[in-house]
């Protein structure tokens, strides 16, 4: 193999590790990610949150859906999954997320249920 055949093979190794490199850190549309980590793997139904609110105040759960409304400054959204929509309110955790309405997101947090109005106070936010 003459030089510029093997200089040829290095710079195509190179494009390749740098290639393989890139996808690995999620090049292109990845997860955004705000506040904690997400941990828990069951979803909760948004529908079932809305019917019996009283069963869910406090505890923290995993819900999914899209993005169906947000702030303009990012401090709450609403999402939406099957036709039933929650209130999330990223704003007494700290947080704030871009813009994002269309997207599919998970969000980490307790229910809370003031003066008969179900809020979904978020604490970690993955949106995808």
């Amino acid at each position: 193999m003459g030089a510029r055949t093997g200089r040829l093979l290095a710079r195509g190794g190179v494009v390749a590790a740098m290639a393989a490199l890139a996808g690995l850190a999620g090049c292109g549309r990845g997860a955004e990610r705000a506040g904690d980590a997400l941990t828990l793997t069951t979803v909760t139904a948004v529908s079932d949150i809305l019917t019996n609110p009283a069963s869910f105040a406090g505890r923290t759960v995993r819900i999914e859906g899209e993005i169906s409304r947000e702030c303009p400054s990012g401090c709450w959204f609403d999402v939406t999954q099957g036709g039933a929509t929650v209130y999330v309110d990223i704003a007494p955790a700290g947080l704030a997320i871009p813009q994002r309405v269309g997207r599919t997101v998970a969000v980490e947090g307790t229910v809370s249920v003031e003066d008969g109005q179900v809020r979904f106070l978020g604490k970690g936010v993955e949106i995808r």
